[in-house]
């Protein structure tokens, strides 16, 4: 029996329904956009996103306003709340106290899933981190020290000295389990364990202090292990301090012959001999060569007497 133009096979959708059913939707929890289109309700007034962008007390920008609505914030927050403000969240499961980015890597649960659940849903951090990560790849059996749970819960386990994505990446190359799970690595410092840090009165994750400064974590971090300084004397020895204003100095890489008086020197590459130095006031605008005066023409003399002409007599 032939099928009429374009039906669907039965078999085909059976199979693509069966699909989808097996796939979840991973965009639960994270983001809903909706709740940032069309009119949005603040102060009495509703107007659109741009325009509540543009509203003078708009204190962040168009897209960081559109992220907080989608993540579910309060309108009214949402536009008059500084950047820089937001509280740093912290929390403690397992006698283990991080931020909630340092939890995020710890479990291998996305940062604005664990937020969402907790902001949105209303969840506690517990309730948050037992509905576990959006695909499967960190929900699989692990068995060690005589108990088998998913291995993200190894990852915030009390016992563990690496992430998640550490211990999945051990056992995948065929580390005993409990040994992946409380080796330390080899340099955490290139972790990112998300261990808040104190510095002019604010408490923050090291990534959180490289985005306020304008200076890679990297450098932060090897600045503190390399000299044994502290958080607060590392950025100072980089050249930044919460009262000093962003623009007045910028991070450059330079070769030797580029360095300039008064260049704080942040690292330097010894195979590459590129070096990354704060510079103060860059004018990134090329020097204006001063116009030349136009050469003038020597005047023309004015022409002299004409001799007489002739007679056609003569």
């Amino acid at each position: 029996m032939t099928r009429p133009p374009n039906t669907p096979n039965p078999e085909t959708a059976a199979a693509s329904a069966t699909a989808a059913a097996r796939t979840p939707d991973t965009r639960i929890g994270r983001y809903d956009w909706e709740k940032a289109r069309g009119p949005i309700a603040a102060f009495g007034e509703s107007k659109s996103l741009g325009a509540w962008a543009n509203d003078p007390r708009c204190q962040v920008k168009k897209e960081a306003l559109r992220t907080r609505l989608a993540l579910g914030w309060d309108p009214e927050e949402a536009v008059t709340k500084p950047k820089h403000e937001l509280p740093t969240l912290q929390f403690t499961f397992g006698e283990k106290t991080l931020t909630l980015r340092g939890w995020a890597e710890q479990s291998g649960i996305k940062y604005h899933t664990l937020y969402g659940r907790i902001h949105t849903q209303g969840l506690s951090f517990e309730e948050a981190l037992a509905k576990g990560p959006d695909g499967e790849h960190f929900m699989v059996p692990v068995t060690a020290f005589g108990e088998t749970k998913p291995l993200y819960r190894w990852g915030v386990d009390p016992r563990a000295n690496a992430s998640t994505s550490t211990i999945r990446k051990r056992i995948k190359a065929g580390w005993n389990p409990q040994i992946a799970i409380t080796e330390e690595p080899e340099n955490r410092s290139t972790l990112g364990t998300g261990q808040p840090y104190s510095a002019w009165g604010q408490r923050m994750s090291l990534p959180d202090w490289g985005r306020l400064s304008g200076i890679p974590e990297e450098v932060i971090r090897g600045r503190m292990h390399g000299h044994e300084l502290t958080l607060e004397a590392a950025l100072q020895s980089l050249g930044w301090t919460p009262e000093a204003p962003a623009t007045a100095t910028s991070l450059l890489t330079v070769q030797v012959h580029q360095l300039q008086p008064g260049d704080l020197i942040v690292s330097a590459e010894a195979s590459s001999g590129e070096i990354t130095v704060r510079r103060h006031h860059v004018d990134t605008h090329p020097p204006r060569h001063a116009s030349r005066p136009m050469a003038q023409k020597p005047a023309t003399p004015p022409p002299g007497p004409q001799p007489a002409r002739r007679s056609a007599g003569r």
